[in-house]
């Protein structure tokens, strides 16, 4: 009696466990954190998968047995698992492989292994229809108020006073395309029910099967609203085609029966489509300006993923460059006709979709297990779909198929991972005979001998004392993690109010706690420099006091702190030697303390030599190197690195300006002038930089024709000094060691 009473409550304390889950994981986000959505999201996840994997062990030791089940996806994701864990192993950049690049945790190797781990927690605690009916249909409840929500902030109505969420593509889940791909999921619910919903499924409601399915018409509705506002091509395409295989598996008598309700979300969908894309001057409403105004998201196209993931694959077939890792294909290896794209300045962290995303990171292995995984789960689905009468099972299945339509058309999202695992956990529960349970004794026996026999009674136990140290472990260093991040964001909340003491101290504390984020190093790293370029500001050189007023304590002081950002700018190029950006931020170190360190310009030079390395096809780069030679005079260098940056982008206006200005230092006054003429040609004539750009054309021109003397030079935006530290007048109180040999990076040649 007492076995079964524990029991029960385990599979109780489960339930409530996952309907709690359910019921809040869309909705979960802090302003605590350094991220506000995803990192919150996957504390509460790590959580509950370590709760379901104790409550799993703990049921299994009262019943007296192992009960696993298994299901035909299990070896691909097992083999996943082991796949995601030699490529870390390879990775070049082990640390940000592990933990996640940047501030997002999504794509790293313990943010994957966690959603594995989390799929077989599910199948292995859910135990029956009706506690899969309750998760679903309570997640069905958090999709509609989810879709409200957005919809509210796409009309103007702001539940929260936040400032990040009065904008109107803000939702909880954190991107636009995690709700609408959520959506896309949960749609086949109220269509099934509408199209094939029986007496007794539906027989729990109060007004009748034609309130019912006009209920579920008006959900459907709701949430086919907000994938045409709010949502992107991606899910587009996923809800026509969540429409298409509900239509498809449903017998045609049932649809002519049906097609009242589901006419409503289909023609809204048509009509807000019209009004909101179509460009005709009949259709121009306040709803188009609404959508052509709304801020969505910024994919990269599928020639270019193609490229980058191609290019990483023949680099590394076997194990890829590592999860979390695309970020670093992307500026290794993106295509030089990238630069003519609207996008040509961003640095993308994903794949065009997940596909290409496993090819680059995880190699050939990675991408063949993923297809593997994607072939058997849709045609074990799809015949589940065709086949299945009830409402759950058929629209579990269509769901499960959606899934992986969403993995094909974007790249995925911590949110779409772990509803796309509780929904595909949920159908292996109901469709039981494509699973097996495999029950598994606890106790082992061996006879060897007439007088010897081993057993083992305590496999169980052991197994419990395994995952609670496993599981102390990662908390413990999450917990730390989590403090750290509490730390970080501390310190960019005290950024406004300029309290750079405060800001440092909050900097150190989250260093000291989690020494592997490469952000925290650099925001160290450029606060430490801030606040000696503040002593400097305060006390140094005028033009009232040539010797400025600086103590040797001071002196001290900007020495120090200078030695600190120089020391975290190099701890973050160590832990992630592939990143352009950590190199650009040394650099720019390097940069702007030449008033106090001798050859300060040149670790600045091989810090963007590094960085162009990494990034070879970043105008950006070329742009700031060539400052760097203007600065100190030497014109050649500088016209032939403002030569590539206008090669590497054709219509780059800042790149013709900064080389007319070298030009013209040089004398070349002609040639100059051609440069300014092809300025002025690309810059809206409306703009402030067309009226400098013309003046500066103008004056050029004037001095060609009356052959007059160079007047003063102009500096272009890129050499202007931006640091007091900069200033040569300051005394030299940083010691660098021998100055590094650079290496010039070959040059641009035009395209043709």
């Amino acid at each position: 009696m007492l076995k079964e009473t524990t029991v029960q409550w385990l599979e109780m304390a489960t339930k409530y466990l996952l309907l709690t889950f359910v019921a809040v994981f869309p909705f979960i986000f802090s302003t605590l954190t350094t991220e506000f959505f995803d990192t919150p999201k996957f504390v509460v996840l790590l959580i509950v998968v370590g709760a379901l994997l104790i409550m799993w062990i703990l049921r299994c030791i009262v019943e007296g047995k192992f009960t696993l089940t298994r299901t035909p996806i299990d070896l691909p994701l097992l083999l996943l698992a082991v796949i995601v864990l030699v490529s870390t192993f390879f990775s070049e950049s082990r640390f940000e492989s592990l933990l996640g690049n940047v501030v997002s945790i999504h794509g790293s190797t313990i943010s994957l292994i966690t959603y594995l781990v989390f799929y077989f927690a599910l199948v292995s605690n859910l135990k029956n229809t009706a506690s899969v009916r309750s998760l679903v249909y309570l997640l069905m409840g958090s999709t509609v108020a989810l879709s409200a929500w957005s919809i509210l902030s796409y009309t103007g109505t702001h539940l929260l006073s936040y400032p990040f969420s009065q904008t109107p593509n803000f939702t909880p889940t954190g991107s636009n395309f995690s709700t609408t791909a959520l959506i896309s999921l949960m749609l086949p619910l109220p269509l099934i029910a509408i199209l094939r919903g029986s007496k007794s499924e539906l027989s729990n409601f109060d007004f009748g099967i034609i309130g019912v399915k006009t209920f579920l018409s008006l959900i459907s509705t709701l949430l086919v609203t907000t994938v045409v506002l709010t949502g992107a091509m991606a899910t587009y395409v996923a809800t026509a085609a969540t429409f298409g295989l509900v239509l498809f598996s449903t017998p045609i008598g049932l649809v002519r029966k049906n097609t009242v309700f589901l006419a409503l979300p289909i023609v809204t969908a048509v009509i807000l489509a019209a009004f909101s894309f179509v460009s005709l001057p009949s259709l121009k409403t306040p709803l188009y300006d609404s959508a052509q105004n709304f801020p969505r998201e910024i994919q990269l196209s599928f020639v270019t993923s193609w490229k980058v993931s191609v290019s990483a694959f023949r680099d590394k077939p076997f194990w890829g460059t590592g999860p979390g890792t695309y970020l670093f294909d992307f500026t290794q290896y993106k295509p030089i006709d990238f630069n003519n794209s609207a996008s040509w300045n961003l640095r993308f962290a994903r794949a065009f979709n997940e596909y290409l995303g496993f090819l680059g990171t995880l190699g050939a292995p990675g991408l063949i297990l993923l297809l593997l995984l994607s072939a058997v789960l849709i045609s074990v689905a799809f015949k589940a779909m065709l086949s299945d009468a009830t409402v759950l099972g058929a629209s579990l299945a269509t769901s499960s198929i959606i899934f992986f339509i969403l993995l094909l058309l974007h790249p995925s999202t911590l949110t779409l991972w772990v509803i796309g695992a509780l929904l595909i956990a949920s159908f292996m529960v109901v469709h039981k005979p494509i699973t097996e349970t495999l029950h598994v004794g606890i106790t082992a026996a061996k006879n060897l001998g007439d007088q010897l026999k081993l057993s083992f009674d305590a496999l169980p136990e052991v197994l419990l004392v395994i995952v609670i140290i496993t599981l102390g472990s990662l908390y413990y260093y999450t917990g730390r993690f989590l403090v750290a991040d509490l730390h970080h964001r501390a310190a960019l909340e005290k950024i406004t109010t300029n309290d750079g003491l405060a800001v440092y101290n909050e900097l150190i504390s989250a260093n000291q706690l989690n020494p592997y984020n490469n952000i925290y190093h650099t925001d160290l790293a450029q606060t430490s420099f801030a606040l000696a370029n503040s002593i400097a500001t305060s006390k140094g050189p005028t033009e009232a006091s040539p010797s400025g007023s600086l103590t040797a304590e001071d002196r001290q002081n900007i020495q120090t702190l200078i030695s600190q950002a120089i020391s975290e700018g190099r701890v973050a190029v160590a832990l992630s030697p592939n990143s352009p950006l950590y190199w650009e931020v040394l650099g720019a170190i390097y940069r702007q303390i030449s008033g106090v360190a001798e050859n300060a310009l040149l670790f600045s030079l091989e810090s963007y030599g590094q960085a162009i390395q990494k990034d070879p096809l970043n105008p950006n780069l070329r742009l700031v190197v060539g400052g760097i030679y203007y600065s100190v005079q030497n014109y050649d260098l500088a016209i032939r690195f403002f030569s590539d940056a206008v090669n590497l982008k054709p219509d780059l206006a800042n790149g013709y300006y900064n080389l007319s200005v070298a030009l013209k230092s040089k004398g070349d006054l002609k040639s100059a002038i051609a440069a300014a003429e092809r300025t002025v040609s690309i810059l809206e004539p409306t703009s402030a930089d067309y009226k400098a750009a013309s003046e500066f054309l103008a004056q050029l021109k004037q001095e060609d024709e009356v052959a007059t003397k160079k007047s003063t030079e102009t500096t272009p935006p890129a050499a202007k000094q931006n640091s007091a530290l900069q200033n040569e007048n300051l005394p030299k109180v940083v010691k660098l060691p021998e100055a590094p040999k650079v290496a010039t990076p070959e040059a641009i040649k035009k395209p043709g």
